[in-house]
This record gives C-alpha cells, sequence and structure tokens, in this order.
C-alpha cells in the first residue's frame, strides 16, 4: 500500500494527477451532487418518471452527437497541430457548425411527432431534448478546448457551476409542482445549458478569427466524421439499451436500470477524469517520443484504476442503501457488472489514444460499431428472455469486445 501512494507523487506523476485533481475534482462534485439529490429525486418521481428522465438524457446525448458532428475533436486535433492559424480554424469551424444546426434544427421539428413515437416519449420531452442538445454544442466545445490546452482549474469551475445550476433549479421547480415532476429537472437542464452556453460563445469569440475558410472545414471533418460512428456506438453502448428497456418493457423497468446506472456511475466518473488529464499528457509526451515514459505511467494509472473499482464495488449496496428509497433496491444486484462495465472502458481507451494520435478515426470507429452493434442486437435478443437485467451484462459482454 505503502508503494502504490509513493507512486502517485513520484515525478513522473505530478502533471498528470495536478490535471486529475481539477478533472476528478469537477466530477466528483458533480457525482457528490446527484447523489446528494438521489435521496429527493427517488421520492418525488415514480420509478416511471425516474425512467422518463433517464431517456430525456439519453436523448440529448444522442441529439449533441448529431448537432455537434464530433467537430469539437476535430477543432482541438487540429490545436494540438501548434500551428498559428488555430483562431482562423475555432472561426470557420463556428460559422460552419452554426449553419449546419440551424438546417438539422428545421428538420428535428418537422419529425419531432415520428422520432418521439418511436423512442416512445412524449412529444414535449423529446423537443425539449432537442433544444438541450443545441445548447449543449457549444459548450462541449468549449469545454473540449479547455481540456486540450490544459486549462483544467478552468474547466472545473465551468462544469461544477453547470451541474450546480441545474440540480438548483431543478430542485426549486420540483418541490413546487405537484404532478409530472421530471419537468423540473429538464427546464433546469435547459435554463442552465443554456446560459453557459451563452458564456462559451462569448469566450470563443475573443479566441476565433471569423473569417470562413473551407481548408479548415475539410481539416476538422476528415478528423471527425469518421469519428461520429464511434461517437454513435459509444453512446449505443452506454445509454441505448435503456431505450430498448422502455421499447420492450415498462417504463418503470427502465427507471429502476437507470438508477443502477446512477450508482455505478461513479466508476465512470473516475475514468472520465482521468482520460481527461492523460489525454493531453500522451500527446505532449508520444510527440518527444517518450515511449518508456508513457508506458511507465499507464501502468501506474492502471493500479489507480482498479483500486477504485474494487472500493466502488464493496461499498455499492451499502451507498444505496442509505440514499435511495427501498423501490429502487431491486438495481443492487446489476451495479457490479456496470462497475467491471467500466473498468473495461479504460483499458479501451489505452489504445484508442495510439489510434487518436496517427488520426485513424476509421479504425476507432469500426471497432466501436462492432461492439455497438453487438450490443443492440444483445439486447433486443435477450431483453425479453431474461429481462431488463440482463442489459448490464450484455453492455459488460460489449465493452469487453470493444477492448479485445
Amino acid at each position: 500500500m505503502f508503494g502504490f501512494f509513493k507512486k502517485l507523487i513520484h515525478k513522473d506523476n505530478i502533471e498528470f494527477m495536478k490535471h486529475t485533481k481539477n478533472y476528478l475534482g469537477a466530477s466528483m462534485i458533480k457525482n457528490l451532487l446527484l447523489v446528494l439529490s438521489i435521496p429527493l429525486f427517488t421520492r418525488w418521481l415514480a420509478k416511471e418518471e425516474y425512467g422518463i428522465l433517464s431517456i430525456f438524457t439519453s436523448l440529448v446525448t444522442l441529439m449533441t452527437i448529431g448537432f455537434g458532428l464530433n467537430l469539437r475533436g476535430g477543432i482541438i486535433r487540429y490545436y494540438f497541430e501548434n500551428e498559428d492559424d488555430f483562431d482562423a480554424a475555432l472561426g470557420s469551424n463556428l460559422i460552419f457548425i452554426s449553419v449546419f444546426n440551424f438546417f438539422l434544427l428545421i428538420f428535428l421539428f418537422l419529425v419531432n411527432n415520428q422520432l418521439a413515437d418511436f423512442f416512445t416519449i412524449d412529444r414535449r420531452v423529446f423537443f425539449l431534448a432537442v433544444v438541450a442538445a443545441l445548447f449543449s454544442v457549444p459548450l462541449e466545445i468549449y469545454l473540449r478546448y479547455l481540456q486540450g490546452s490544459k486549462q483544467s482549474k478552468k474547466f472545473f469551475h465551468v462544469s461544477v457551476v453547470r451541474i450546480a445550476g441545474v440540480l438548483a433549479v431543478a430542485i426549486g421547480i420540483m418541490y413546487y409542482l405537484s404532478k409530472e415532476r421530471y419537468y423540473g429537472k429538464i427546464f433546469g437542464e435547459l435554463a442552465v445549458t443554456g446560459l453557459l452556453a451563452v458564456y462559451a460563445i462569448y469566450k470563443m469569440t475573443k479566441l476565433a478569427k471569423f473569417a470562413f475558410d473551407w481548408k479548415y472545414i475539410r481539416y476538422t471533418l476528415r478528423f471527425s466524421l469518421p469519428l461520429i460512428p464511434h461517437a454513435m456506438s459509444r453512446y449505443i453502448l452506454g445509454y441505448f439499451d435503456r431505450i430498448i428497456i422502455n421499447q420492450l418493457g415498462t417504463a418503470v423497468e427502465t427507471g429502476i436500470y437507470s438508477f443502477a446506472y446512477d450508482v455505478g456511475m461513479a466508476m465512470n466518473v473516475i475514468v472520465m477524469a482521468t482520460i481527461k488529464a492523460w489525454h493531453p499528457i500522451f500527446f505532449e509526451e508520444y510527440n518527444n517520443k517518450n515511449y518508456e515514459k508513457i508506458d511507465r505511467k499507464v501502468k501506474d494509472y492502471a493500479q489507480k484504476i482498479y483500486f477504485f473499482a474494487v472500493v466502488i464495488i464493496l461499498f455499492a449496496k451499502e451507498t444505496t442503501l442509505i440514499i435511495a428509497d427501498r423501490k429502487y433496491y431491486d438495481a443492487l444486484e446489476i451495479i457490479p457488472v456496470i462497475v467491471l462495465g467500466y473498468v473495461f472502458v479504460f483499458l479501451y481507451t489505452l489504445y484508442f489514444q495510439y489510434a487518436s494520435y496517427r488520426k485513424r478515426t476509421e479504425l476507432i470507429s469500426l471497432n466501436t460499431f462492432i461492439a455497438g452493434f453487438v450490443n443492440i442486437f444483445l439486447n433486443y435478443w435477450l431483453i425479453p428472455i431474461y429481462g431488463y437485467k440482463i442489459a448490464a451484462a450484455t453492455t459488460l459482454f460489449s465493452y469487453i469486445l470493444l477492448f479485445l
């Protein structure tokens, strides 16, 4: 144990730990606030309403990919090129994505009813998810810029304001609602994300030079478009099982399953926080051909992830019994499976970095697409036979396949 903590403060880990502290701090505060809100949500919301809220969140994630075209990845990849015209590249891409979003919004408005029926959700909720996704795009681009430029402290501040603001507004509205209280969380998401989107646009206009040039669009699209199947497949692996449960089962089952993921999300918080810190460090070390240093750091990195996974699995049951209403206790048995799935997400991302550096985005998308397709097939096949809880096992299997 002493050796484990000694490695944490080794000089090779100082920069990694400094940024991880901010990313993990933001994620931990987010998770803590979500945990503190669970007693209220599980008592105020019926299980089917909890399920509706989960489907709303899933749809926002899906449509953010569509509105954003994954350009945030291409923009930051250009930033890593260390060229002196990043301002022009950013400006061109902001113009392009704004025009694209305008036409996509019109299209989604026209097919709103049909898509809402497909996802088995209220049409008003679907349209509000469209608006929330539209607001999320500039904010996600700005957050990725902060991550790539190693401004982890500012990333921390924006992320904390976002989650704290959403929950504060949501709880305030839900307190006064007597029915359909899930709208409180939806309106909180719209209000706070919308305000932060305005802030992100303001900050990026100060960074950008608005002179449209197709060469910058071609660069980002060449990097980003092949990654859209990857992003969609990641969405399928992380969220689509809830939509399938809602289609094949009930909103009650969706609510219980979603609650289990909200608890197991503690592992994903740690994985995503460390990935945000590791990504720019990996690119810098790989640029400098410090291959042995990368290998050494990765071994230390992996030990931390395994340690946290064991801790979360050991205490997940006790945590759930404390924070949740009794009607959600059926979720307990699938939480360890969810945590193991996120461990394989971490293992997969170690290899993802190499393909990303070499701009082999088509290879990344192919692997993720295969895993996502397998996940959809297994869920539609096995959920009617074994029930909604099997979705946790099919997702774990798909993450293992993705890693392999």
